[in-house]
């Protein structure tokens, strides 16, 4: 067939060229009279394939606004995130406080009677760091905490060093460190510290050493171990080994850095902020996404946007889908408590334009009456449940899981999609179809016309031919 082709074309061009034939441009007749034929369908397909696409458009903008409407509702399900919890100090400085679990809200007055403190024992004075103190033998100290056993530690090395390094080796709780008093002489010492708390206070003997180690005088007991006391609204006697108490108010770490007698007011405090936060991004993600909707069905005009009016064929879908979000938005809780069902009895609201709002007084009373119930009105009161427990989830929970069902796979959005998309690989298998169709009648009328102008040079050439021998008889004649 290409060899046909080819021919008729170049027979035509030729013809064209050597001002042969009729004097017609066989080629572009035949063109045009091709797209007089098809042409008018092949546009009316691209017109449709294109309005499709644009379809196409409009659902995965609708899909993406949906998601952000489900993510708002997300956001609400876990009672653990619907409030915030709060520790305050009134001196900050002397006793910071810190939340490190649940905390019951509430004020705490705080009293100290003590801090809490570790034994510190220092050694005898030695005129150096590596001073004999058993004539060059190994000899043992006895460590005894507390009312426990004695430990014995060996030191194999008889110098102030060698002790240091052999005690904290034995990790029996008690630190040693090696100090010059002196600033330009050798006045070395060793100190002792071992951990707070009464509990931890020890003593440490030895009597193998040759030299007296000063460990046992009682001028060298710098301080002796003692409990933190503290009184917490007007409870007395309460001790703990540490000056960081995380046992006294369930959910708070108190530091103790104040000297005794120092009084300090705490404050856990719960704010529902993030349930306020929470709603008002249901309700802008609502509204936001009925825009979107409003715009996607609006009549384009001179500089809408690309997307405006993309599902102006499809209006019964948005139609329906307005009405399946605005009763998510009304429907009833799994986990309703009292007056509390809905979000409705929270504060919500339509105006007469659809538009969602959340009645702020309304709101604050019904929180500052029963928090808890709202939360679990939203939440049922857990955090993390999975949506395909068969435990009651919380009116955020429920909106979500139907949200993800509509934008799933056998959602009707994606339904949508897919039938769409469909539709435009029939669209695309039609055109090439008629794009064939209208080569192959371009190639009949173009050969249909070589064959007329091959005709047409023909009888030229018999009327040539003929208009010489009238003129030779003439001719003749005359002479």
């Amino acid at each position: 067939m290409e060899p046909v082709q080819k021919t008729n074309r170049q027979t035509a061009t030729l013809m064209k060229t050597l001002d042969i034939g009729s004097g017609v441009d066989i080629e572009n007749l035949a063109r045009s009279l091709a797209d007089a034929e098809t042409a008018n369908r092949i546009n009316t397909t691209k017109t449709r394939m294109a309005s499709v696409e644009t379809r196409v458009s409009g659902y995965a903008i609708v899909s993406s606004f949906l998601d952000d409407f489900k993510r708002a509702f997300d956001r609400l399900q876990n009672v653990g995130e619907l409030f915030t919890t709060s520790a305050a100090s009134s001196d900050s400085a002397r006793v910071p406080v810190s939340l490190t679990g649940d905390a019951t809200p509430g004020q705490y007055n705080l009293n100290i009677q003590s801090l809490a403190g570790a034994t510190v024992i220092q050694s005898a004075s030695f005129a150096s760091s590596a001073a004999v103190l058993n004539s060059g033998s190994a000899f043992q100290v006895g460590l005894q905490i507390g009312s426990g056993a004695v430990s014995t530690i060996n030191v194999s090395d008889d110098t102030p060093a060698g002790l240091v390094s052999a005690i904290n080796a034995a990790s029996l709780g008690v630190r040693a460190t090696l100090v010059n008093k002196s600033a330009s002489g050798n006045d070395w010492q060793i100190v002792l510290q071992g951990s707070s708390g009464e509990a931890a206070d020890f003593s440490i003997t030895s009597s193998t050493a040759s030299t007296d180690l000063g460990f046992s005088l009682a001028a060298n007991r710098l301080a002796t171990a003692r409990d933190a006391e503290i009184t917490i609204n007007g409870m007395t006697g309460i001790k703990r080994s540490s000056n960081r108490i995380s046992d006294v108010i369930p959910g708070v770490t108190i530091d103790l850095k104040a000297n005794p007698g120092v009084d300090v007011a705490i404050v856990i405090e719960r704010s529902s902020q993030p349930i306020k936060q929470g709603l008002q991004s249901v309700v802008d993600a609502y509204n936001q996404f009925n825009s979107v909707l409003d715009e996607l069905i609006r009549q384009p005009t001179e500089g809408s946007d690309e997307h405006t009016g993309s599902l102006q064929r499809d209006k019964q879908f948005v139609t329906t889908l307005r009405t399946q979000m605005k009763a998510l938005m009304i429907q009833t809780s799994s986990t309703p408590v009292g007056s509390y069902q809905s979000l409705r009895d929270i504060g919500l609201s339509f105006s007469l334009d659809g538009t969602a709002k959340i009645n702020e007084q309304q709101l604050d009373l019904a929180l500052a009456t029963n928090e808890d119930a709202v939360a679990t009105m939203l939440s049922a009161g857990t955090n993390g449940t999975s949506n395909f427990s068969p435990q009651p989830k919380g009116l955020a929970q429920d909106i979500s899981i139907k949200l993800a069902e509509m934008l799933g796979s056998g959602g009707v959005i994606n339904q949508r999609k897919t039938s769409a998309e469909s539709q435009i690989s029939v669209y695309e298998r039609n055109l090439v179809t008629l794009e064939l169709r209208l080569e192959a009648v371009y190639q009949r009328y173009l050969a249909q016309f070589s064959a007329m102008e091959s005709l047409v040079q023909r009888m030229e050439g018999i009327g040539t031919y003929l208009k010489g021998q009238f003129t030779a008889m003439e001719n003749m004649y005359k002479n």
